[in-house]
């Protein structure tokens, strides 16, 4: 195979070369595994341990499942009945531990966690540790995005997603570039680096959704204000809002609900909602006391529902699939603020967004093909008991009512917090748990499903032939086939063999010349050797293809580019193939195999060397840049 770099010189010229010895990775390679999802969509409610969701039942229907009483060593759960949907999935606990945490000797330890309740306040995870395990599968120190102690990158579940010819996109109901959806996109040692993360996230070219608040311009109710750039820069915002990258923009209600119902084509977006640090959590108004929704919401900013099924929209055009990190990320913020009204509120917002989002499924994909996880990064506050009794006591209310409950923190906590999920991969998370837990039951790390689609879902079938490409300038391609000779010492007993192979050297497309709206270059690839020693054999034939030449997310799509093929040694008598020349020709040039070369059984034997005179049709508007492709050259023996 060879790679194809075009770049654009100091004086406008464009100039490009074909350099033999690169190869493509192959896109969804996980496709023979029968259990692999193609689509997996994490929903992350921050902060939200078991209580969180008692909470809210409890305001919802009077009842719950997982409310625990009980004294120190002797807690037990209590029996209830499901709310919410993702009650009804398959569920397990889920360890919260980072690197700090373990070195302060708080391995998850149930005889600790219900047997002393000041247990699980020493040393917790936060959440870029938490979000850094559960997308990469490596726990991190406290702080660290994504970079381990030794300072090497980690890559996440979008770059794997990625690699694996998905797309992929984070959302979230605080700052796009707050701990959990950096954690899932980029990394950076700090992860208050807002600005740098912010910017990193806007140029990685694995994204393709990045929704969340954090606008420059708007305060915490939704209200304009001075532009204060301290979660996005200046330059940053004004170039994606302006139109002058390749993201598309949408910061306003309408356009958020326009894209949900599908009334934007787009397959890249930049969704900033028109609020400061959360869609509601931190607007005016004090709650304390109030019901959920009493105080007026922002009417200005779509809710994580409706930014979910946008999302949802955009990275469902993939045909290979998707990877979707979800946040409720305000949820953490009360649990912080130990506000049970507003816990409530944020509580349900994500409980809808996993609502349309198990609709979204159900309408445009299926179980058999979609992973749908539900969980948290750590529980925040230690929400439960009473006021007046910190410890293990049961949580209640009626209907419609502020359940009683009290907090015992404002930070977070040791705890298992519930991992729900339903779909594909499903029997795999289940046969991966790692402990038992006295009250909770069975429970996994939260490195475990990371680490399993890394090892076992999404990575090449070891079984079908596949190698990792070789690197820039080493082995040129090289493929054998053996003939169909006798093997058992009979008539024929060597049967000869049929290889390619591809030369070394590179060809400048130097030579052009404009053509309306278009620059039309020429120059020469690597020759190709086809050597046939075999015995008996009714011929061969040499097919090409390329991919479309990229430079991060500018491309010139394959189709412009074409060939003539040709015979170096005109003594040499196979067939060429007919004459490709891109869309000079209104062809679709070398985005489909195209024949560079053929012969029949009296002139396939010896060596013959085939050439192509090359064709690109370049843009004029095409941006600066080095375009990096891959032209595959295939050998194929004739019946």
């Amino acid at each position: 195979m060879s790679k194809i770099y075009l770049q654009r010189a100091a004086t406008g010229v464009l100039a490009a070369a074909v350099v033999a010895g690169a190869g493509v990775a192959p896109a969804h390679a996980d496709q023979n595994n029968p259990e692999a999802p193609k689509n997996v969509i994490v929903m992350i409610g921050d902060g939200m341990g078991y209580n969180h969701v008692v909470n809210t039942n409890l305001y919802e229907t009077g009842q719950s499942q997982y409310i625990t009483s009980g004294d120190a060593g002797d807690v037990t759960e209590h029996d209830g009945d499901p709310v919410q949907v993702y009650e009804n999935f398959n569920h397990l606990g889920l360890t919260t531990t980072s690197l700090d945490t373990l070195a302060a000797g708080k391995e998850y330890d149930s005889a600790g966690a219900w047997g002393d309740f000041d247990w699980a306040k020493d040393t917790p995870t936060d959440s870029a540790a938490a979000g850094t395990a559960m997308a990469t599968g490596t726990k991190v120190n406290n702080g660290a995005l994504n970079v381990d102690p030794e300072g090497n990158e980690l890559k996440t579940m979008s770059e794997l997603a990625h690699e694996t010819g998905r797309s992929a996109g984070v959302v979230s109901s605080v700052q796009y570039s707050h701990a959990t959806p950096a954690s899932y996109a980029v990394s950076n040692p700090d992860r208050n680096a807002y600005t740098a993360i912010g910017d990193s996230m806007v140029n990685a070219e694995y994204l393709d959704v990045v929704m969340g608040a954090g606008h420059p311009g708007y305060d915490d109710s939704g209200q304009e204000k001075a532009a204060d750039y301290q979660f996005i820069a200046e330059d940053t915002f004004n170039s994606v809002s302006n139109g002058d990258t390749d993201w598309d923009y949408v910061e306003s209600k309408g356009d958020f609900e326009a894209l949900a119902n599908g009334e934007i084509e787009t397959d890249k977006v930049f969704g900033l909602a028109q609020a400061e640090t959360t869609l509601q959590q931190a607007r005016e108004g004090d709650s304390e006391g109030t019901l959920p929704g009493e105080v007026a919401y922002n009417d200005n900013v779509p809710d994580l529902p409706t930014m979910s099924e946008g999302a949802l929209n955009v990275l469902g055009q993939d045909e290979e699939g998707f990877h979707l990190m979800i946040e409720g990320g305000a949820i953490d913020w009360t649990g912080h603020a130990n506000e049970t009204t507003r816990n409530i509120e944020e509580t349900q917002d994500f409980n809808k967004s996993v609502e349309s989002v198990v609709n979204w499924v159900e309408e445009n994909s299926s179980w058999d093909e979609t992973l749908l996880v539900v969980t948290a990064d750590h529980e925040t506050g230690y929400l439960g008991g009473a006021e007046d009794d910190p410890g293990f006591t049961e949580m209640y209310g009626d209907q419609g009512e502020l359940p009683t409950v009290g907090w015992s923190s404002g930070n977070h906590t040791n705890h298992l917090v519930p991992y729900f999920f339903k779909g594909a991969g499903s029997d795999a998370i289940m046969n991966s748990t790692v402990g038992e837990d006295d009250v909770r039951g069975s429970y996994i790390d939260n490195t475990t499903v990371a680490n399993l689609f890394k090892d076992e879902l999404w990575v090449e079938d070891e079984d079908d032939g596949s190698e990792e490409p070789p690197a820039e300038g080493d082995i040129p391609v090289e493929a054998e086939i053996q003939g169909l000779g006798n093997d058992n010492g009979g008539e024929n007993p060597d049967p000869g063999s049929l290889v390619l192979s591809v030369s070394d050297g590179s060809a400048a497309l130097g030579n052009q010349r404009n053509a309306g709206d278009r620059l039309r270059m020429t120059g020469e690839m690597p020759s190709v050797a086809v050597t046939d020693t075999r015995n008996e054999a009714n011929g061969w034939s040499v097919a090409g293809q390329s991919s479309d030449l990229t430079a991060g997310d500018e491309s010139v799509t394959a189709d412009h580019l074409g060939w003539v093929p040709s015979v170096v040694d005109e003594e040499q008598n196979p067939i060429p193939g007919g004459t490709v020349a891109g869309t000079l020709a209104g062809g679709e040039g070398l985005s489909a195999p195209q024949t560079l070369g053929q012969a029949d059984a009296e002139n396939r034997m010896g060596s013959t060397e085939l050439a192509a005179d090359l064709n690109l049709e370049v843009p004029v508007d095409t941006e600066a840049g080095t375009y990096e492709g891959a032209l595959s050259v295939s050998l194929f023996p004739v019946d």
